[in-house]
């Protein structure tokens, strides 16, 4: 480079004084600062800039190295992590004087010498090439003189702000929150989620998590409390079983009714007692509870045995319509759309859920009337039973407690039927207490929900694939499959009410016992014979089903309702299956 070759090296070490060295020097710098400096490289430009000006020692140290040698060392530099750099520049600093002065005094002030490519340079030199400034330099030095040649660590590493949150603030918000779950929530019996056993605990809907935080707020001493943010992430932590009740939530009307008495009461022996009835009515409603769990537990681990332990659940769904699209049109918001009920019946050690889907017209009575009779529910749960059981001889069936659609004299002459006729040795019925009867069958129910709402269904085949896609234990089931019976009439030649039998939640027929219903009100509790049979010395002598019922169909007026309000917006090829032309079918 040309200001490199017209600059005489000179030795670090050598002294130049007087004025004809200043003159030179001055002539020398004129000269430099006529040559061009280059723009596109800003390191480059600050190195023959540094040289152009000289570098602040007599040696000018810096004309030692090439600027190609100085601008790879910085990139060097750059490309190290922090604690690489910091040692690199200790290793390269050495300590150039004795601890004590001349007089025998401790000495102050160190004093550095710098080197570089196994050079001594000046500070600036130093600084230049190491790409570091005057204070990052004074720290690393004032480092070394206090901790030696050691990594560097940040000031704050193992303190704690005194603004950060201490264990004493956190406790504070979990009792709060607690206390006012205890006063305000509504406990639960925990659900089958799969996760804890912790039973949820609802605050009323009307309130919200902002709310409380300001109630949280005022109970504070000292004014010190947490803001809104760490408010929700501590309650999200450390007590997500208590929840805002949300207005879609089934809450158990015996629950609610309790919580509103406790709300209401005002004497302290009223809430006393509120409160005590609101504890042995959850205390029941666990304990059922516990009974299912561990009928579904026991199912599952059984089933692959030779003497396996058989659980099957039933339960109606919330209907659905169709059309349906996923893209839904506003008219048909409004309109009175044909209507598929979906039964289920599911083994829980298999597992597999039969999904019976009963379209409008299939139903025992005109227009979808009748599906959640005795007749009806009889009918599917005997051909399930028929068809796919796995040839036990003893089972255990759980119900919603519904006392018009599963609880009545039918439901119970038909298991006493079953055991009579030897199709079963023993049957078990149990139900669980109303608004406590959360089971695996509504989670098949949720997700062919899932599915459904994302896909379109303008006829009734295409629900049935939406059924069998929503999961592999889901199965669908269509009309005729099976056949709709007279069981009705037929069990109640045989067989008559249990008087009181809303009282009870556990039943039990024995092929050894026939006639008697062993029942009690409680898991565990006493147990009571009922004999149901109106005549203790009759016996069915063979296995004879009643007559079958014919499918009632649809009105004329439903017809021509859907004809001409839901057809137009059905696929013209699913248009004659969902809505056909009234005179076409009537005639």
């Amino acid at each position: 480079m040309q200001f490199l070759d017209e600059t005489n090296s000179l030795d670090p070490d050598a002294d130049s004084s007087g004025d004809d060295s200043e003159a030179e020097d001055r002539g020398r710098l004129t000269d430099i600062e006529s040559i061009p400096l280059p723009q596109d490289d800003p390191d480059l430009c600050k190195i023959r800039e540094t040289k152009a000006r000289g570098c602040s020692c007599k040696s000018m140290c810096i004309s030692l190295f090439s600027d190609d040698v100085l601008n790879n060392h910085i990139l060097n530099m750059r490309e190290m992590s922090k604690e690489e750099k910091d040692m690199y520049i200790m290793g390269s600093l050495v300590e150039s004087n004795k601890e004590t002065t001349k007089r025998g005094k401790k000495r102050r002030r160190s004093r550095q010498t710098y080197m570089f490519s196994g050079e001594r340079v000046c500070k600036k030199t130093f600084m230049l090439s190491f790409d570091i400034g005057k204070h990052f330099l004074q720290n690393i030095i004032t480092h070394m003189n206090t901790q030696g040649v050691t990594p560097r660590k940040q000031g704050n590493i193992g303190k704690k702000p005194s603004h950060s949150l201490k264990y004493e603030d956190i406790r504070l918000v979990v009792q709060f929150i607690s206390n006012f779950a205890d006063e305000f929530g509504l406990p639960q019996p925990a659900a089958l989620r799969g996760r804890d056993d912790v039973p949820p605990i609802y605050i009323p809907s009307d309130m919200t998590k902002k709310d409380i935080h300001g109630k949280y707020i005022e109970s504070c001493p000292n004014d010190r409390h947490v803001h809104y943010s760490t408010f929700c992430n501590i309650w999200n932590q450390c007590l997500p079983h208590i929840r805002i009740a949300k207005p879609r939530d089934d809450v158990c009307a015996t629950c609610e009714k309790l919580r509103k008495c406790i709300l209401d009461a005002v004497s302290e022996e009223d809430k006393l007692e509120a409160a005590r009835k609101m504890q042995d009515h959850i205390t029941h409603a666990q304990t059922e509870r516990k009974v299912y769990n561990e009928c579904v537990k026991k199912s599952r681990e059984t089933y692959h045995l030779q003497d396996k332990f058989v659980h099957y659940t039933f339960d109606f769904s919330q209907n659905v319509c169709i059309p349906h699209h996923a893209r839904q049109m506003g008219p048909l918001y409004f309109q009175t759309l044909r209507k598929v009920h979906i039964f289920g019946v599911r083994s829980d050690g298999e597992p597999k859920q039969l999904n019976f889907l009963i379209n409008e017209n299939e139903t025992i009575g005109p227009d979808g009337a009748n599906v959640h009779g005795p007749d009806s529910v009889i009918s599917m749960l005997d051909w399930a039973l028929e068809n796919h059981h796995s040839g036990e001889t003893s089972c255990t069936i759980h119900a919603d407690n519904c006392c018009g659609q599963n609880k009545n004299q039918y439901v119970l002459g038909y298991f006493m039927w079953r055991v009579m006729t030897k199709q079963h040795h023993r049957i078990e019925y149990k139900m669980q207490v109303p608004g406590h009867a959360r089971c695996l069958i509504d989670g098949g129910f949720a997700l062919i929900k899932k599915l459904y709402r994302r896909c379109d269904c303008d006829g009734i085949g295409q629900l049935e694939d939406v059924v069998n896609k929503s999961s592999s234990t889901n199965t669908a089931v269509r009309y005729p499959a099976w056949q709709w019976r007279s069981w009705k009439p037929y069990l109640s030649q045989f067989f008559k009410a249990v008087k009181g039998i809303r009282q009870y939640q556990h039943f039990s027929f024995n092929s050894d016992e026939p006639g008697i219903v062993s029942a009690q009100k409680t898991s565990g509790g006493i147990v009571e014979k009922i004999a149901i049979l109106k005549d203790q010395e009759f016996s069915f002598d063979e296995i004879r089903r009643p007559a079958v019922l014919p499918a009632s169909g649809l009105s004329e007026s439903r017809l021509r309702y859907l004809f001409s309000h839901a057809r137009p917006y059905v696929r013209p090829a699913f248009q004659e299956e969902t809505c056909p032309d009234p005179s076409e079918v009537l005639n």
